[in-house]
């Protein structure tokens, strides 16, 4: 049976998408004597991080609690209460379900790790070639960072996934190929549904780098409009039921630590002002519990918007007090975990044992991720079309935005924030490394840049 060409691409990205799941599969088989309870590669459950919620609240009240989720944006915990519902029968204990449930999430990013290997082959093919794309992804994808995180249990991977689907779409838009309007619309509401950094206010970098790659107007505003009705009515309920202004009520938390007075988990849980958990049955059991089902605070507790608004304003006194060349040196601080490897947020079981871990994280962070950047950007910037700078500016304009968020808002985590970038900035590096080849080829062999299939 004889492929055709126009077929020929998916057919590989197929195959190749379910090598990297069953690559990763086996991976996580091997370590898994290693792994802490024979099942976690880093330190936390589900139930042990700040931005979920009790098991037990998404069985006993999965809809109730899901609704008066206040910590951050609620897919993460969505997708947990579906799997206890699905998995609840199994089970005699909390702690059961909740390893249960975790097992399913491992399976679940799996298959996630194959989904973003295709688009990532997928992207890099169209500029490039079919083998090309498939040897570019594999390398991204042995990638101690990409391992790290798509083994670990809370949204980093799949935000990366998101901004890299949504770059692709950007790019097919850019290059004025056909994208259904409904999966620019759903791949935004992804992010806003799963990561606090992705507020409201995203829909209009993206509308603005719409019309700067010259879009249609006509389809920048419907796409403005479907995006901004869904996230505005999601954050009219947020400040109707919790006097806040985006998804999330760790803002205050955050942005207080960006400036260099960093509030430690401890000091953070000693404002709260209750003991025990709060019995009264009229309210959601997820905004009165004080811990979790493994004893972990309960960040939930409504108590903790009081917290915040008390950050919010200290941040905000703190900001304008504090000089212009102390908030600089505060970024710059913020910009240099920034550039760190993004493999090193925390111990891990696999990636700590990765024998190319060094050269990846070397290569992939502060001095010589920006110095291949600088190069790269040479390359595209020789080949590219120099009359045509407002379109790639517009291009460019989501990533610059998500890397400035992710400098001023945060200090701690930054290198994991890095990674929500890097299979976007991967793709860029790997094509113009290419096209840089083809161009030396071409001065020293008087032969045809290719740069890429069509």
């Amino acid at each position: 049976m004889t492929v055709e060409p126009r077929h020929r691409r998916w057919v590989v990205g197929v195959l190749l998408a379910f090598l990297l799941m069953l690559f990763l599969g086996c991976l996580e088989a091997w370590f898994a004597p290693a792994a802490r309870d024979g099942l976690y590669f880093q330190r936390w459950s589900t139930e042990n991080m700040m931005q979920t919620v009790s098991i037990r609240d998404l069985v006993d009240q999965p809809l109730t609690t899901l609704w008066n989720i206040h910590i951050q944006p609620p897919f993460l915990d969505t997708i947990r209460a579906v799997l206890a519902w699905a998995r609840k029968s199994e089970t005699q204990t909390d702690r059961q379900l909740l390893r249960r449930v975790d097992a399913s999430l491992y399976i679940l990013w799996i298959i996630l790790y194959g989904l973003a290997g295709l688009v990532m082959y997928l992207w890099i093919s169209e500029m490039t070639n079919i083998w090309f794309g498939v040897l570019a992804t594999i390398v991204f994808f042995l990638h101690p960072a990409c391992l790290f995180y798509a083994t670990f249990l809370e949204t980093t991977f799949l935000s990366a996934t998101v901004v890299l689907a949504l770059y692709y779409l950007l790019w097919r838009l850019k290059e004025k190929r056909y994208v259904p309007l409904p999966l620019l619309v759903t791949a935004y509401l992804f992010l806003f549904f799963t990561r606090s950094l992705f507020q409201w206010p995203f829909i209009a970098v993206l509308a603005l780098s719409l019309i700067l790659m010259k879009v249609p107007i006509r389809k920048v505003l419907v796409f403005a409009a479907l995006a901004g009705l869904v996230a505005g009515v999601y954050t009219a309920k947020q400040a109707y039921r919790f006097g806040l202004a985006g998804t999330s009520s760790f803002a205050g938390y955050n942005l207080l630590s960006s400036i260099g007075y960093k509030v430690s988990y401890g000091e953070y849980a000693r404002y709260f002002p209750l003991k025990a958990d709060d019995p009264e049955a009229h309210r959601a059991r997820v905004l009165t519990r004080f811990e979790k089902i493994d004893g972990t605070v309960n960040y939930n507790n409504e108590n903790f918007l009081d917290v915040n608004n008390r950050l919010l304003q200290e941040y905000t006194a703190l900001l304008r007090s504090t000089s212009l060349s102390r908030l600089l040196e505060a970024y710059r601080t913020n910009l240099k975990i920034y550039l760190l490897p993004s493999s090193r947020y925390t111990p891990h079981v696999i990636a700590d044992h990765l024998p190319w871990r060094y050269p990846y994280d070397l290569i992939l962070s502060f001095p010589i991720l920006p110095v291949l950047l600088v190069a790269a950007t040479a390359v595209w910037i020789r080949t590219s079309n120099r009359s045509d700078y407002l379109t790639n500016l517009g291009f460019c304009l989501p990533l610059g935005s998500v890397v400035l968020l992710s400098v001023i808002c945060e200090r701690g985590e930054n290198m994991r924030f890095k990674f929500f970038i890097e299979p976007v900035l991967f793709v860029f590096l790997a094509v113009q490394v290419r096209t840089g080849i083809a161009l030396l080829r071409s001065r020293f062999c008087a032969g045809p840049i290719v740069v890429s299939e069509g």
